[in-house]
C-alpha cells in the first residue's frame, strides 16, 4: 500500500518557519519593551526623588543651585516624556507582532488540521482497500472450496 504523502507539506513547513521567525521577533520586541519600561521606571524614580530633594533644598535659597536644579528637573522630565513615547511605540509594535503571530499560528493550524483530515482519509481508503482484498481472497477460497466439493461429489457418485 502506498504511504501517505501530504501535497501541501512544503507550504506547512513554510508556515511553521514563518511562525517561528515571528515568535523570535516578538520575543525581541517584548525584551526591548521590558527593558525600556524598566528604564522609564528608573528615570521617573530619579525625577521624583530629585523633585523631593529640591523641595527640601529650596528652603536654603541658593539661586544658582535652584536654577541648575530646575534645568536638571526639566531635563529629567523631557527624558521621561521621550521614554514614554518609546514605551508606547514598543507597546503598539508588540501588539501588532502578537497579532501577526496569531494569524501565522492560525494559518499553520488550518494546514495541520487539513493534514490530519487527509491522513485519516488515507487510512480509511487503505482499510477499505485491504478489506476489499481480504474479501476477494475469502471469495476465492470459498469458490475453490465449493469447486473442490463439487468435484469430490461428482467423483463419489460413480
Amino acid at each position: 500500500m502506498k504511504s501517505f504523502r501530504f501535497n501541501l507539506q512544503k507550504v506547512l513547513n513554510y508556515r511553521e518557519n514563518v511562525e517561528e521567525i515571528l515568535l523570535a521577533e516578538l520575543a525581541a520586541i517584548r525584551a526591548a519593551y521590558d527593558r525600556e519600561l524598566s528604564r522609564l521606571s528608573e528615570i521617573t524614580a530619579a525625577r521624583d526623588m530629585f523633585h523631593e530633594t529640591i523641595k527640601r533644598e529650596l528652603a536654603y535659597g541658593d539661586p544658582e543651585y535652584i536654577r541648575r536644579a530646575y534645568h536638571y528637573l526639566q531635563d529629567l522630565s523631557r527624558q521621561v516624556d521621550a521614554q514614554l513615547i518609546t514605551v508606547r511605540k514598543l507597546a503598539i509594535e508588540k501588539e501588532e507582532k502578537t497579532a501577526e503571530v496569531l494569524r501565522a499560528s492560525q494559518d499553520r493550524k488550518i494546514l495541520e488540521k487539513l493534514r490530519e483530515y487527509k491522513v485519516a482519509e488515507h487510512k480509511q481508503k487503505t482499510l477499505r482497500e485491504e478489506q476489499k482484498f481480504l474479501d476477494e481472497i475469502a471469495g476465492i477460497k470459498h469458490r475453490k472450496k465449493q469447486t473442490t466439493e463439487k468435484f469430490q461429489g461428482v467423483g463419489n457418485e460413480s
